[in-house]
Order: C-alpha cells, then sequence, then structure tokens
C-alpha cells in the first residue's frame, strides 16, 4: 500500500465500504493494523479511526481476495530504460487475483499505465481461469489522481475519471466511485 493505494483505501474505508488493504511486505502490514501511516497524504488518526471502526485491515494474506466484491489495482510501474512503463507488477497483482477470481468480482486498475494495459494485459490474465470479462466478472480503469506534495490533497475531492469494458462495467465502475468521491467523469473505452 503506497502513495497511491493508501490514501484511496482510507478514503474508500471512510465511505463506509469494508476494505482489505493488501501488501506484501509484513512489517507495512503490521504498521497500518496498529494505525501508524507511513504515507503523508495519511495521517495516522485518520488511519486508526478506520481500523478501529473495522472497515480497513491491512493482510498479506491474498487469499482474501476471494471475499472481495471490488479489487482495486493500485502497483508500480515505474520505467523503463526505453521509458516505457514496466507493468511486472501489473501483471504479477493480475496473476495473483486470477488465482482467486470468482463469479460477480469488479476489478479496477488505478496504476498509471497507457491505454489498453486493461484489455490488453490484464483481461487476457484473468481470462485463463476461463471466467469471462462482461460475463463472469467486470473489469474498469479509473487513472490515479494523486497530488504528491499538496498536504490540503484529499481522495474523496479530486474529480474521478472511470471506464469499463462494456456498459455493465461501467456502470458498476461509475456506482462504486461515486460512493466514493465528490464526482465521476464517466468515458468510453
Amino acid at each position: 500500500l503506497g502513495y497511491v493505494g493508501l490514501p484511496l483505501a482510507v478514503a474508500i474505508a471512510r465511505a463506509g465500504f469494508p476494505v482489505f488493504g493488501f501488501d506484501v511486505e509484513a512489517q507495512k502490514v503490521e504498521s497500518l493494523n496498529n494505525g501508524q501511516s507511513y504515507i503523508e497524504a495519511v495521517t495516522s488518526t485518520a488511519l486508526a479511526s478506520e481500523v478501529a471502526s473495522g472497515r480497513f485491515r491491512a493482510t498479506a494474506d491474498f487469499a482474501e481476495l476471494a471475499v472481495c466484491d471490488v479489487i482495486i489495482i493500485c502497483v508500480p510501474t515505474p520505467l523503463t530504460k526505453h521509458r516505457e512503463p514496466d507493468l511486472s507488477f501489473v501483471r504479477n497483482t493480475a496473476g495473483t487475483i486470477a488465482k482467486r477470481l470468482r463469479l460477480g468480482q469488479l476489478i479496477v486498475l488505478e496504476s498509471t499505465t497507457y491505454p489498453g494495459t486493461t484489455d490488453d494485459v490484464i483481461k487476457p490474465i484473468l481470462e485463463k481461469t476461463g471466467l469471462l470479462s462482461k460475463i463472469d466478472f467486470f473489469l474498469g480503469f479509473s487513472p490515479e489522481r494523486e497530488d504528491p506534495g499538496n498536504r490540503s490533497f484529499e481522495v474523496a475531492t479530486i474529480p474521478k475519471v472511470v471506464a469499463g469494458d462494456g456498459i455493465e462495467a461501467g456502470t458498476l465502475v461509475q456506482a462504486f466511485y461515486q460512493g466514493v468521491v465528490k464526482t465521476v467523469v464517466p468515458v468510453s473505452t
């Protein structure tokens, strides 16, 4: 849970949704579950409030993905030496999700990347399970909207651009984010 995922997770919890925050680093998981934030945009007070409410819990147990209705991918996409996004974290995360994918889940990519990543990278990995996007599960995209260094930044006040793989997925992505942020801007894929 980094500078994109943690503020988003806390905003979703603050909006009343139960949130599992997934991270591979046990030390981060422990800190978060103790209400200690390591991200400037999230105060420990705000985090501790959501932990105490039971709406937010960090975990390194990716088996818990199976119980999630909405899964948001917020992983790094550093640039390669050719100045292209390194999608290895996106691919690995999609593979991890695929192992627990179930009917009706909504998977949303928030990582910074180029247009087409959801369809060309994530969708094929998830569909290798035999489940199909638009039929068995739903895919969406909503680019991260962070403002690093801005102390007055709040996830809920930044307009959120959303799209889905098909009409139903678009509707689901829009409905979900409308419960979290003030302004949602749906676009077509």
